[in-house]
């Protein structure tokens, strides 16, 4: 019969000959599980036989042997060996020999949970799972170790890299049944891609995505699943039924890789490279001669006239921001932007969503515009200049004040085709309107001469997206622009 705890401290203990000791590793941030390393001495040089036992702690309970467990300390008494963390909160664990024992080591281990969303417009912990097309690819994100609200036994979970990642379908009518749709593995950064979804017909189907065993070096973590998640099909492009909207790189496929991905989700600075994408580099050069500024302010990168809310004047100048160092020549281009004006007793400032020569920035006689608008306008403008020629064309979105629309543009051998959300707004195919030259972004809020004073403005563009044209559908079916 094991001795209690008070046995223990009274049994003469004769060969002592260091203090007995325990430690584990890692000592917080595991799941249970995960291999932990016990390592430590049990007081006694003589080489000895060691088990281990556990306690609950709660009032009334008493140790117990693990089963099956048996190891052999050194000759000096030390001992190291790996053995999965229990799940329990709480639980307590030492090691013992005869009558002899380790102070105990407490484990709060965390609790295992992951999130899933359509791929294209959330970050990595969304309030919105987003929606898809019907009959048009799109991506499901997973996030193995999700930030959740009210959820202490889930801060601090590490990745697993290589964990596979199962992706179902739930089978309509049923609650136990699953269809598998693929798999793929955790990354690095705990995150985890589906590609080239399609689904055939509008309306709601659910998905989950489960985390598969886990038994590589010592591990016996078992597999894990998300909640049900609801996702809804539109019937074709354009917005979704109940306000959401679906984004040109979500409705033809273009991701859920990225060449590049401001995000503006953590301390980034303007000097910062991409937050996620295969060209991690680049950096944002910001301007101006006025009274305006660019920085990072609330998850988006924010062109502001002057200080934020405060009326009167002081708003005059042009503000840029421009992407150096990472251009492309063909691909696709993509940014969420919203303005918000506190004045209408001036002029308006003119903005801008552009792609500039990379070696000539300011030579805007041979730019893409993707978006200009003002305000307190309904229509934005788009086109193209090369040289002496110019292309434009005009696309009516409704109230731009407060409103965030997701602008892309596609730039082909062969034609340029522009967005408003998943909406080709306008096509072109003249071959001498593409110059096949590497082109930069770059956002403008342009003021008038002679520190003209304007309406104070912000304008905001939540994350700006690079893409190559590899993946998805390419587009030529938008109106045509006219030359001017």
């Amino acid at each position: 019969m094991a001795l209690n705890e008070k046995d223990w401290l009274s049994t003469p203990r004769p060969g002592v000959t260091a203090e007995a000791s325990l430690a584990i590793s890692p000592t917080e941030c595991y799941v249970g599980g995960q291999a932990i390393t016990f390592s430590g001495n049990i007081g006694v040089s003589v080489k000895r036989t060691i088990t281990l036992q556990q306690n609950m702690m709660r009032p009334g309970d008493e140790w117990g042997d693990i089963d099956e467990f048996s190891k052999t300390t050194k000759k000096g008494g030390g001992f190291s060996f790996t053995y999965p963390a229990p799940s329990m909160f709480g639980i307590s664990y030492r090691v013992v020999s005869d009558t002899y024992a380790t102070p105990a080591v407490v484990f709060k281990a965390l609790s295992q949970d992951l999130i899933l969303w359509v791929s294209g417009e959330q970050d990595d912990n969304p309030t919105d799972i987003g929606n898809a097309v019907a009959g048009v690819p799109f991506g499901i994100s997973v996030n193995t170790i999700p930030k959740l609200p009210r959820r202490p036994d889930t801060v601090g979970l590490k990745p697993i890299p290589g964990r596979v990642l199962t992706l179902q379908r739930r089978v309509e009518g049923t609650g136990d049944q699953w269809d598998t749709l693929g798999t793929t593995t955790c990354d690095n950064s705990g995150m985890g891609y589906f590609t080239d979804i399609v689904e055939p017909e509008a309306g709601q189907v659910v998905y989950r995505v489960r985390e598969e065993d886990w038994n590589e070096n010592g591990n016996q973590i078992g597999w894990f699943p998300s909640f049900p998640t609801y996702i809804t099909i539109a019937p074709g492009g354009g917005v979704v039924d109940g306000g959401g909207s679906v984004t040109a790189s979500q409705a033809y496929g273009w991701g859920p890789a990225k060449l590049f991905d401001f995000a503006w989700e953590l301390g980034e600075s303007l000097t910062s490279k991409p937050y996620r994408g295969s060209k991690l580099k680049g950096w944002w050069l910001d301007y101006t001669d006025g009274g305006g500024r660019v920085n990072k302010h609330n998850g988006g990168l924010m062109l502001d006239s002057k200080r934020v809310n405060n009326v009167g004047t002081g708003d005059f100048g042009t503000t840029k921001a421009t992407l150096q160092n990472n251009a492309i020549t063909h691909g696709r281009w993509e940014a969420r932007l919203r303005t918000k004006c506190d004045e209408n007793s001036a002029k308006d400032y003119l903005i801008r969503l552009q792609l500039v020569p990379r070696d000539n920035p300011e030579d805007e006689s041979h730019s893409i515009t993707i978006a200009e608008f003002t305000d307190h306008d309904e229509y934005v403008k788009f086109g193209v200049s090369k040289g002496a020629k110019k292309w434009a064309g005009s696309y009516r979105v409704g109230t731009i004040d407060g409103a965030s629309i997701a602008y892309a543009v596609e730039v082909a051998h062969d034609h340029i085709t522009w967005f408003a959300e998943s909406t080709p707004i306008g096509t072109l195919t003249d071959p001498k309107a593409i110059s096949n030259i590497p082109l930069t972004l770059r956002l403008s809020m342009v003021g008038g001469d002679n520190r003209e004073e304007m309406n104070h403005t912000d304008f905001i563009s939540d994350w700006q997206r690079g893409f190559s044209l590899d993946k998805g559908q390419q587009v030529t079916d938008g109106p045509p622009l006219t030359q001017l």
